[in-house]
């Protein structure tokens, strides 16, 4: 039977952990399950396997320097750590179970790119995903930029049972506004000036498969209405062409703008919006699954031939991420090129960069990840968010902080922080 450790960190995050022989559990960074808990001992306990039992497989010992740990009712520092009795160590919530307990994710069929996750709400994004794939409705996915909507529009074709056929996608975006209809609806030989032989569109190529629009509040609303046709009737009329074309399309669309905000200003069409979003997943941001991250960095690591830290870990958590997944893999990727290549382990001070002036938002709960950042570290953000809102004249910095000019001076010389000057003299 394989065991598990359900961890709920005092951030309100949960993680759940593979157990295997004897480990140590503690705040130090050389323990094998290291505690996001600033309150936990640095060896707070060792867990050992003993004889296979279905209640208590394991046994815990807490050293004799560290505070006792609280199991169930009962103050203990060595006992059997029974299935699903809560451990209390510092304030961090222990609880042990069978793998067999954790939800699994749907199955992915080979060569097609995963959405990685081990957060809830991203499974329950993937269940929903593959049971709106059984049907023949519209999708409408929704979330910021870099969530991966591409990749869970891909996913949702492969579930469905159009896998055999094409699946095409188009940045509505990136579409010039001369050539929008033609890239969707296609062309025939002399349509316009450089037509010259006949196009399939996108529409055409997907013939069978799936269309994926992605950035569809985009469209142009001429080109909305056409598209509106297709979905009523099925039919496309190629640029140029006397009759039309039959084409069967299963249709996913995307966008980061909320949709129902362009139909509520007039950018959008609210009888379109209606047919394309029969069916509306909302994407979760990489900020709101914390436990994604360090996974998802791992992941992006393990490809550089790269490791990660755990204090690393914790400065990649503290971030807010506003370019999400997309955001964090380029992050993994410049701190691994910079870090020279006989440094395999990247720390906390690889990503330092995530911490400049540029990235201090204006949330600034987002940034200062105060469970995680040393004081040092909080130091740093805060006086780089004052020069932020007094647009980098030091002397209004030094009012928003309340310290003393000399003192705003010494801080900047200390965390090496240059520039950018105002124009106001100081």
């Amino acid at each position: 039977m394989n065991w598990c450790l359900k961890i709920n960190e005092p951030s309100g995050e949960t993680r759940v952990v593979p157990l295997k022989g004897t480990i140590t559990l503690g705040r130090s960074e050389q323990s094998n399950l290291v505690l996001r808990d600033p309150t936990a001992a640095p060896h707070a306990a060792t867990l050992c396997q003993i004889e296979e039992k279905t209640n208590a497989p394991y046994w815990i010992k807490i050293p004799t320097h560290s505070p006792a740990a609280q199991l169930g009712d009962l103050s203990i520092r060595e006992a059997q750590l029974p299935k699903g009795v809560p451990l209390q160590i510092g304030e961090t919530r222990i609880i042990l179970q069978t793998q067999t307990n954790i939800p699994s994710l749907p199955l992915i069929a080979s060569g097609v790119r995963p959405w990685l996750t081990c957060s809830e709400s991203g499974r329950n994004l993937l269940w929903m995903a593959k049971k709106s794939a059984a049907t023949p409705l519209a999708i409408y996915l929704a979330g910021e930029t870099g969530t991966g909507k591409e990749v869970i529009s891909h996913l949702i074709h492969a579930w469905s049972e159009r896998k055999s056929g094409p699946f095409v996608p188009l940045h509505c975006a990136a579409l010039p506004l001369s050539l929008a209809e033609s890239e969707l609806f296609g062309h025939v030989k002399g349509a316009f000036t450089g037509a010259i032989q006949q196009r399939p569109g996108a529409l055409m190529q997907a013939h069978g498969g799936t269309l994926f629009l992605d950035e569809i509040g985009d469209l142009p609303l001429d080109i909305q209405v056409k598209l509106l046709r297709f979905l009523e009737n099925g039919e496309i009329r190629p640029v140029g062409a006397d009759r039309p074309s039959k084409a069967d399309v299963r249709l996913i669309c995307a966008t980061h703008h909320p949709l129902h905000e362009l139909v509520e200003s007039g950018k959008f069409r609210r009888d379109l919006y209606y047919r394309i979003a029969s069916i509306h997943l909302t994407l979760p941001t990489l900020r709101s699954r914390t436990q994604d991250i360090e996974m998802l960095a791992k992941n992006f690591a393990t490809h550089l031939n790269r490791d990660l830290s755990p204090r690393a870990i914790l400065r990649l958590q503290a971030h807010s991420w506003p370019g999400n997944v997309r955001e964090l893999r380029h992050a993994v990727e410049r701190a691994s090129g910079l870090a020279g290549s006989f440094q395999p382990l990247l720390g906390e001070e690889a990503f330092e960069f995530l911490l400049t002036q540029e990235n201090i938002t204006q949330t600034p709960e987002l940034e200062l990840g105060a469970s995680v950042l040393s004081l040092d570290e909080m130091e740093r953000v805060v006086l780089l968010k004052a020069l932020k809102l007094s647009h980098g004249n030091r002397a209004q910095a030094a009012k928003i902080l309340g310290v003393a000019r000399s003192t705003l001076f010494e801080m900047l010389k200390r965390h090496r922080i240059q520039g950018p000057r105002s124009r106001i003299s100081n």
